[in-house]
């Protein structure tokens, strides 16, 4: 019956017309993610994807540079999911708020671990969440893993869906930063603040300073002069999807991102985004030579760890 009825509910939720548009970008969001994780050989991106069952929005027939495209993304969403796996178990956090993360598969990793783990995304994700954790997840990931609707400027939801964590937690965020206003921006981080003051622990992100970040990942595909042409691109077809610009001018200087972090009474430092090889699935469609520029990438400071003052 629950299966059911879960059902029910995705079939009226997909069908219904009266959704908000930020709802539907944020579904958007959820499924382009998925969609490049699964394209960097990911087992549980796959598994989502395919469960929800919907036509891919990019592929080479309306994608001019589709290869170049797709390999980039995938590449820089497998190096965020997989360094913020790697930080969470190499400092052994066992409670994790994985926010603004759309269906967030590394969810389903760290809840196979044990780990306490909060999804907290808008209704209309934490429902499709639901329904694919209940799907397929295994009994550690249905006991331990669970979506909590929230916006992110919501002080009174985001404290409320983590109160049931005991000790310091690991909050994770990335991908939402240059789609909110410098106001909700703010908003957001001082309600992490007070989290973390609460808490303890520490917020992850790879954000500031993402636009380098991005070119760099690019770059170390096809080389220094293709990237900003992939950057390029890659923006347009997110901006063409969501129907929204993308700030990519604020908090893209890093002393510029220190200060606005301490403004909102928070500091931070810049660690490396793997502290080993990494072994990343997207290897297997990679040259020796991309693997090795990837391998240097993965040891540069690229992942934020942010704690309160």
């Amino acid at each position: 019956m629950k299966k059911f009825l879960a059902m029910l509910l995705f079939a009226l939720m997909l069908t219904t017309t009266a959704r908000a548009a930020e709802f539907e970008m944020v579904e958007y969001s959820a499924q382009v993610k998925l969609q490049w994780l699964a394209a960097a050989g990911i087992p549980e991106a796959k598994k989502f994807l395919k469960l929800i069952n919907r036509p891919v929005f990019f592929n080479a027939d309306n994608l001019n540079d589709f290869k170049r495209i797709e390999l980039t993304n995938a590449l820089y969403q497998e190096l965020n999911y997989a360094a913020a796996i790697e930080y969470v178990r190499k400092n052994d956090y066992h409670n994790v708020f994985d926010m603004a993360c759309s269906l967030s598969p590394r969810a389903m990793i760290l809840g196979e671990d044990g780990r306490k783990v909060v999804v907290g995304e808008l209704q209309t994700v934490c429902l499709i969440g639901d329904w694919c954790l209940e799907e397929f997840g295994s009994k550690n990931a249905i006991k331990n893993v669970e979506y909590k609707a929230f916006w992110l400027q919501d002080k009174q939801g985001m404290m409320e869906s983590a109160k049931n964590f005991k000790g310091e937690i690991c909050i994770i965020e990335q991908g939402v930063s240059i789609y909110l206003t410098k106001d909700a921006l703010a908003q957001m981080f001082e309600n992490i603040r007070d989290l973390l003051k609460k808490n303890g622990g520490c917020l992850i992100t790879s954000d500031f300073t993402q636009k380098k970040y991005f070119h760099d990942v690019a770059a170390a595909l096809y080389g220094e002069n293709q990237a900003p042409t992939i950057y390029a691109e890659t923006k347009a077809m997110y901006e063409k999807v969501y129907d929204d610009k993308i700030s990519d001018d604020y908090l893209q200087n890093e002393q510029e991102a220190m200060d606005f972090l301490k403004t909102h009474g928070l500091i931070a430092r810049k660690v490396p985004l793997f502290t080993s090889t990494p072994k990343l699935n997207i290897y297997s469609k990679l040259t020796p030579e991309q693997i090795q520029n990837v391998n240097a990438l993965a040891r540069k400071n690229y992942l934020w760890v942010i704690t309160a003052l």
